[in-house]
């Protein structure tokens, strides 16, 4: 934190240096500025060119744009791929300044989706090197999305089990511990520092400007986490256009919403009797743009009795963003965002028996309340074309479980303190982008099931390079980042004990993107990835639902790469903006950590006589496969606009050497007659070992919204999923399935087609300020599951009423 507070008082010196500097030269400029806008959407368009007598500058991340041009008659010039070019006649004094907002047109040619993610700088989603989807916050809401989780099962690929993203297959199933996808609300990481968790409940659905995933290893550009790819939300700003409609108050958003859970069509499942369970909820947003401020505040309270037995929950979170663009010092702009989230919470990790799904196993319910905030410093300072930003975060989690000692206060608590410091320059004339960075986390964990006091280190420093050659976008990065572990408890590394574990690893990637059409991209990319193991996943031991959680001191980093090439057509046809996207992918792992159910325990003094979950290096892995993605928006006819986004994911994931001993239970086990154990193979392990265990092979998704008259809305979504054919094998144990879980291996039969779940919404813009909407998810009340003795929710139906004013 020393080095970030240093940092942080060099560079406000060096601003103010520069402002004073700027103050004692005298010349004869005009100040202009103003935001620039898309006129369809409102929405703020990033990285836009403005050109005045040779001197230029461009837009940043919120469409701000400002700029200096003598005094007297000038002519102003915006441009922007894919949209028309503006010009503007400015007749100036000295000594004056001028606002000018700038509404432009799109061409017919492009979507123009502005993406940050894939380089850390503005680039059109069509030029960058990796696979990437973009989600807009009108999905969120007509989703009826409380919790972002629900909008992301509408991502072609991406598919999220127990909380833990899995993309194309590069996860399989660890229940509330470490995570292969990196989750991030503005560029910084939003995952609990003890157990690796995505705390996605603080994430403030209300307040989205739109969410980027990333497909494939991206360590080089983000660190550990990023092995399998990126989810980054980014947070929104009041809109000028919306400030314009009312410049005293800014605008208000409000949703509220309320649902049944409707009764499963087996009435062995319905453990409730008499009137179905509810949830409920209500979302605000207040943002007001004062001057050189903009600031919004919002939040969400939730209800939900839930569809299992005790599976209650209440949360209640508040947020705030603000940005202050300094008159002053032209170019520094700084602020303050922060989420405060207060929530109680059950979770169930094994059902009773199929009859029984909804019902936890002995009746064991996990149950949490806790406290979860983050505070997010920050200042950008533009001068020219270099961009300076520091990012800062401090993020608490406190997690008192029920289910344990209940004598002990805060059963778990973590603390983690980030920064970032990025440098950029863009050179214009060489079409040449640099990105350097430095980042630094922090974290201290606290927690009797992970045996005490946990102490954690990352520091890295990161680079890449962006050059464009005519229709070629080139761009190759690296990174090298620091990881430190010091534990009460005692890590295990090749056989010696210690209680310091320490570490480097440089990473790289590079890509390629061509323009080989004038709407046709093809693409390739090669990335290395990383990730440590999080404290949660060496250490804790716990009893989580009845299921017994073992700890793994030896548990080793995981690495690897991924590669892809692929190709992305845009399409115009008349009123309809469109692309279908093609990618072949192929990932290798080494290493790979797998969240394991097996005997790990006495079989006389431990519960389920020791069977239970740990988390175990299997080894070499490889995934492979093809992805289709397709999306569009526009008007069918001068009535009917219509929206859509989908896509079909084949995945091949393997284990390369399935005989190899990757770890040893405590014994001998019978499963169905076959002795297993103690050595444990890929093949031994596993009910089919042709796949790796807990993924899919085929994914399907489809979303599309369509709306008659502005007035009348009709949507739905749809989303396939194949059988899951490979878990642990003792699940699927006759006399586990008999005595101890019963019903895993019927449901596995019943539910070997795969599954099929529909949605369908229903909307009605009331008037310009508000609309109804009936929201129908699970319509035709199928059952399915997740991973084994999970069932997923029966249909539910909502009501939604949102007031925007």
């Amino acid at each position: 934190m020393n080095f970030t507070r240093d940092l942080m008082k060099r560079l406000l010196s060096i601003l103010f240096l520069l402002f004073f500097l700027d103050t004692y030269s005298q010349n004869k400029e005009v100040i202009i500025r103003g935001n620039v806008i898309d006129k369809v959407t409102s929405e703020a368009l990033i990285g836009v060119n403005i050109i005045c007598n040779n001197q230029g500058t461009s837009t940043n991340i919120d469409g701000f744009y400002e700029i200096k041009i003598p005094v007297g008659e000038s002519k102003i010039t915006f441009k922007y791929i894919g949209y028309e070019n503006q010009i503007k006649n400015i007749s100036s004094k000295k000594d004056s300044s001028i606002n000018l907002n700038i509404k432009l047109s799109p061409s017919s040619e492009q979507l123009n989706t502005v993406v940050v993610s894939a380089g850390k700088f503005n680039q059109r989603l069509e030029e960058t090197t990796v696979s990437m989807e973009v989600i807009k916050p009108n999905l969120i809401e007509n989703k009826n999305s409380s919790n972002i989780e629900t909008a992301m099962e509408q991502i072609p690929g991406l598919n999220i089990t127990d909380g833990q993203a899995n993309i194309r297959g590069g996860s399989g199933w660890s229940y509330g511990a470490g995570t292969r996808v990196l989750v991030m609300v503005d560029d910084m990481p939003l995952i609990s520092g003890d157990a690796g968790q995505v705390q996605w409940n603080l994430v403030a659905t209300e307040n989205i400007n739109q969410v980027e995933i990333i497909k494939g290893a991206s360590s080089a550009l983000y660190g550990s986490s990023a092995l399998n790819g990126i989810i980054n939300i980014r947070t929104a700003y009041p809109k000028q256009s919306e400030i314009d409609k009312n410049p005293n108050i800014g605008y208000t958003k409000v949703n509220i919403n309320y649902g049944i859970i409707d009764f499963a069509k087996r009435s062995s499942l319905n453990w409730y009797e008499g009137e179905r369970n509810t949830f409920k909820g209500i979302e605000f947003l207040q943002a007001i743009k004062y001057d050189n401020l903009d600031i919004s505040f919002g939040g969400n309270i939730f209800e939900d009795e839930g569809y299992r037995k005790d599976e209650e929950t209440q949360r209640k979170r508040f947020n705030i963003n603000s940005l202050f663009k300094s008159k002053k010092i032209t170019g520094l702009s700084y602020g303050i965002n922060a989420n405060f989230l207060f929530e109680s919470t059950a979770s169930v990790i094994i059902w009773d028996s199929f009859d029984r799904a909804f019902t936890a196993l002995n009746n064991d319910v996990s149950t949490t309340s806790g406290d979860s905030y983050n505070i997010d410093p920050y200042v950008t300072y533009i001068k020219g074309n270099n961009r300076h930003s520091l990012r800062t975060r401090f993020l608490k989690v406190i997690n008192d479980n029920e289910s344990l000692d209940s004598l002990l206060e805060n059963d778990n608590t973590s603390k983690s303190y980030y920064s970032d410091y990025r440098w950029q320059k863009n050179i214009k004339k060489h079409n040449l982008s640099f990105t350097s960075g430095i980042t630094n986390e922090i974290i201290f964990a606290r927690a009797k099931i992970f045996k005490g006091k946990n102490y954690r280190r990352n520091h890295a420093v990161y680079s890449q390079i962006d050059k464009k050659i005519g229709d070629l976008n080139i761009s190759v990065g690296g990174r090298y980042e620091y990881f430190s572990l010091n534990s009460e408890s005692k890590h295990i590394i090749n056989g010696d004990t210690t209680d310091h574990f320490a570490i480097g690893s440089p990473v790289f990637r590079a890509g390629l993107n061509y323009q080989i059409g004038e709407t046709t991209f093809l693409r390739t990319s090669w990335g290395q990835g990383y990730r440590f193991p999080s404290m949660a996943e060496l250490f804790v031991s716990t009893n989580a639902s009845g299921i017994e959680v073992y700890s793994n001191p030896e548990l080793k980093p995981e690495t690897g790469w991924s590669a892809e090439i692929g190709i992305k057509q845009n399409i115009k046809i008349r009123n309809w903006n469109g692309s279908i996207d093609i990618a072949a992918f192929n990932m290798r792992y080494n290493d790979m950590m797998e969240f394991t159910f097996g005997q790990w325990g006495d079989p006389q003094t431990m519960p389920l006589y020791g069977l239970g979950f740990k988390s175990v290096n299997i080894g070499a892995t490889q995934i492979s496969g093809l992805e289709l993605s397709f999306n569009g928006q526009g008007k069918i006819t001068p009535n009917i606009k219509a929206y859509i986004i989908g896509g079909y994911t084949y995945m091949n994931p393997i284990a390369l050497n399935p005989d190899e001993v990757y770890t040893e239970s405590i014994g001998e086990i019978s499963i169905n007659g076959e002795i297993i154990g103690p050595e444990l193979t890929y093949n031994n392990s596993s009910s089919d070992p042709s796949i790796l265990k807990y993924r899919y092979q085929h994914i399907a998704k489809i979303d599309a919204e369509i709306t008659y008259f502005d007035n009348y809305i009709l949507g739905g979504s749809v989303r396939y999923n194949s059988f899951m054919k490979n878990i642990d094998k003792v699940f699927t144990d006759e006399w586990l399935n008999q005595e101890l879980i019963p019903g895993i291996n019927e449901a596995r039969e019943k539910f070997k087609n795969g599954d099929v779940i529909f949605d369908i919404r229903l909307g009605y813009n009331v008037d310009k300020n508000s609309k109804l909407s009936l929201m129908v998810n699970n319509v035709f009340n199928r059952e399915y599951m997740s991973r084994p003795a999970d069932m997923q929710p029966q249909r539910t139906i909502a009501l939604q009423l949102s007031i925007k004013i």
